[in-house]
């Protein structure tokens, strides 16, 4: 067992597929012939925010046909909330368990949901739950498996560290997000094509500046929205997308899904000026100028970093600088990150057109 969990760094990452492998594991575990001579052993399933912990968990329930509770204990105030209440019977004492404990037989699972958001007191008073199953007021049924999901300690998440008395009470894997199974999912979803296209398309985005779980929130409510309602697409994309990808995003759609524009692509071109005259035939004059010029700086984004250029695309750059819709003002622009010894600024200055639009 890792001796920092929370640092995820000493857990061996696992896709979904084997985390579904480990929850069955678990639960054989838990339910076959001689459980009752075995300790328990809950699982900590850890990731970032919004990698999809708990809707595997769900989904390994359903396909299992498993009774599932989830709790989030970061609700809990005080001992009371897992104890229950106390009332009185003749000379007795007794308690009334929460009504989220399960009384169903098993087998089914007791997830605690964002285990390590709970206070330091919620979860030292869990520890006999994790070790046994049973608290001082009621116990799991037989066969109940006791599952758990926890952020990793990071400098901008807001969590409580778990000292190893909580840690050494269970097993820890480290769920990584795995992009295809992700395509797989969303696309049995039915979720907006248009979206997953673009998601595919710019593999930086999902997974590193947005979680998955926000991007499906994202093809959620794309999907309500009529494609040709661009106010409404750049309201959502605006607040649901960093930038720059909120404003490709508008073009995405704009150009229903334009696979060539991008740097890499664009340069590569083997028709930029056909290119260059659908984008103007598809667009008004002010939409036109205003993706020309977010692509100009995407251009010298991409340029940059040092790229060995053939012929056709020093070509396709000077057709790009050359259209009428960018004035010298822009051009100049370019050349300013360009180092005066670099082919590419070579080419711009030997190119009539471009020349004429600068001196």
């Amino acid at each position: 067992m890792p001796r920092n969990p929370q640092a995820t760094a000493e857990i061996h990452p696992i896709s979904p597929t084997e985390l579904f492998s480990v929850l069955d594991l678990s639960m054989t575990y838990h339910t076959s012939e001689g459980y009752r001579s075995r300790q328990r052993l809950p699982l900590c399933i850890w990731g970032p925010p919004g990698v999809g912990k708990t809707e595997i968990v769900q989904a390994f329930a359903q396909s299992k046909q498993l009774p599932l509770v989830v709790i989030h204990p970061a609700q809990f105030e005080e001992m009371g909330d897992l104890l229950g209440m106390p009332y009185k019977d003749g000379d007795h004492t007794r308690w009334a368990p929460p009504q989220w404990v399960p009384e169903e037989p098993g087998p089914g699972i007791l997830l605690l949901d964002d285990l390590n958001r709970a206070d330091a007191r919620i979860l030292n008073g869990l520890l006999a739950l994790l070790q046994d199953g049973r608290l001082a007021s009621w116990s799991l049924p037989d066969k109940w498996v006791i599952v758990a999901t926890a952020n990793p300690q990071m400098m901008h998440l807001s969590v409580t560290h778990m000292d190893e008395a909580v840690t050494g009470r269970m097993q820890h894997v480290h769920l990584q997000f795995e992009r295809k199974s992700w395509f797989t999912w969303a696309r049995k979803q039915d979720l907006d094509i248009t979206g997953i296209s673009f998601f595919s398309r710019y593999p930086d985005l999902l997974g590193k500046e947005i979680s998955p779980r926000e991007a499906t929130q994202f093809l959620q409510v794309v999907q309500l929205i009529p494609k040709d309602n661009l106010t409404q697409i750049r309201l959502i994309s605006e607040s649901m997308l960093p930038p720059p990808y909120s404003d490709r995003f508008q073009r995405w759609v704009l150009l229903d899904q334009p696979e060539w524009l991008n740097p890499a692509d664009y340069l590569r071109a083997a028709d930029a000026p056909g290119l260059l005259q659908k984008l103007d035939s598809d667009l008004d004059q002010e939409q036109a100028l205003r993706l020309k010029l977010e692509f100009l700086q995407e251009l010298i984004d991409y340029l940059h970093t040092p790229r060995d250029l053939d012929t056709k695309a020093i070509d396709n750059l000077t057709t790009f600088l050359a259209d009428p819709q960018l004035d010298g003002n822009m051009v100049l622009v370019f050349l300013h990150h360009q180092g005066s010894s670099s082919p590419l600024h070579q080419a711009v200055i030997e190119h009539p057109a471009l020349r004429s639009k600068i001196l």
